[in-house]
């Protein structure tokens, strides 16, 4: 799978892909960020301890399979999966459910969800959320997250950290953008929360095209996202917070000035990107993340792939290590398809064959739609 094309020479802008493949990868990695939860909030993470933990995850001996388990699949500890995934999930079950955007059907989901399953680390102010749309007094599914923060709402990664099912069904960008926005509105209203899930979105939407260089990737969403950041909210929002204006559009700047550079120092990624749980301080992180990892790593050995490469780097930053890996590795599954999936790591993955089975209904909408 995925290490031979790597080896094979094959630069970005040659390659050919399905798809298929590409749909259902986006969403795969989207939907399983449990590998990347152990190290969660540590302001460091040792690659020898990363290493030693996911070679617990390669196969072992074959064995006779337990009943419902896969043919020659290892016993291993099953990775249970976080707030990421459950709402990335309700996202897409909604999408599949409605067979279009539903605000009033997401939003329903997700408070479900949480009421159903409330110790996957949601943080509590989502929570609080979720609370008044549980509530039969509750006629606008977007006003909840408008009173957040004093009427500021929240300016969080929890939009972005669950969008990908949505690109992955719109082909059209200003579909993408448009509902992007709305699905991410329904916990985040500041313009900051929200922009960040519209930027995961894009993001997502040119891997799958494939085509582009890492140069016109990073230029296309400069572009859309200097359209978007010039409206007066988000203006609003950004200066309100301290912060320049244009702040995203910046970072991907940033990000583009990072890339031209023969190494870049983790210190000097953390400063300038960071690895918080502001959709600011994350995002950008997610999309120079797979970029870099497009190339190999010295500190990374050469047997895994580009999707692993991604998502070990993700890890090895530190801090909201779930979030930053499911949204790098959404962009890298979005890219490279689902071949660079190692089976083990899928495997160890909770409800890795319910996921399947979504990611096979999700491309059979996208082919629907297109």
């Amino acid at each position: 799978w995925g290490p031979q094309s790597e080896r094979s020479g094959r630069s970005w802008q040659s390659r050919s892909k399905s798809p298929a493949p590409c749909v259902e990868g986006g969403w795969w990695r989207c939907a399983a960020p449990d590998l990347a939860t152990l190290p969660e909030g540590r302001s460091v993470v040792k690659l020898s301890d990363l290493f030693n933990f996911l070679r617990g995850l390669e196969p072992v001996e074959p064995r006779p399979p337990e009943d419902g388990e896969p043919t020659g699949s290892a016993r291993r500890e099953t990775l249970s999966y976080t707030d990421d995934t459950a709402m990335s999930r309700s996202v897409v079950q909604s999408l599949l459910a409605k067979r279009e955007f539903d605000e009033v059907d997401m939003a329903k989901r997700f408070a479900e969800e949480y009421k159903k399953e409330p110790n996957r680390g949601y943080g509590m102010a989502v929570v609080n959320v979720f609370k008044k749309l549980l509530s039969p007094k509750c006629n606008d599914v977007f006003e909840p997250a408008r009173a957040q923060f004093n009427g500021k709402g929240s300016y969080g990664n929890g939009g972005a950290m669950r969008v990908a099912g949505i690109p992955l069904v719109y082909s059209d960008v200003q579909d993408v953008k448009k509902f992007a926005r709305l699905s991410a509105e329904v916990t985040h209203a500041n313009s900051l929360g929200y922009n960040g899930a519209i930027l995961q979105a894009l993001a997502v939407h040119l891997a799958l095209q494939g085509e582009l260089s890492k140069e016109t990737f990073l230029e296309q969403l400069i572009s859309h996202m200097e359209d978007v950041e010039a409206d007066d909210k988000s203006l609003t929002d950004a200066r309100a917070l301290g912060f320049e204006d244009l702040p995203f559009s910046r970072r991907l700047k940033k990000i583009k000035e990072f890339l031209e550079l023969s190494s870049v120092p983790k210190a000097d990624v953390l400063f300038e990107l960071g690895n918080g749980i502001a959709a600011l301080r994350s995002v950008p992180t997610a999309i120079y993340s797979f970029l870099r990892c497009m190339e190999a790593d010295p500190d990374i050995p050469g047997h895994y792939n580009n999707l692993q490469r991604t998502i070990i780097y993700c890890i090895s930053l530190g801090g909201d290590t779930d979030t930053i890996a499911t949204m790098a590795g959404a962009i890298a599954g979005a890219y490279y398809g689902e071949e660079q999936i190692p089976p083990s790591w899928e495997q160890s993955c909770e409800a890795f064959q319910e996921t399947q089975k979504l990611a096979n209904s999700l491309y059979e909408l996208y082919c629907q739609r297109l």
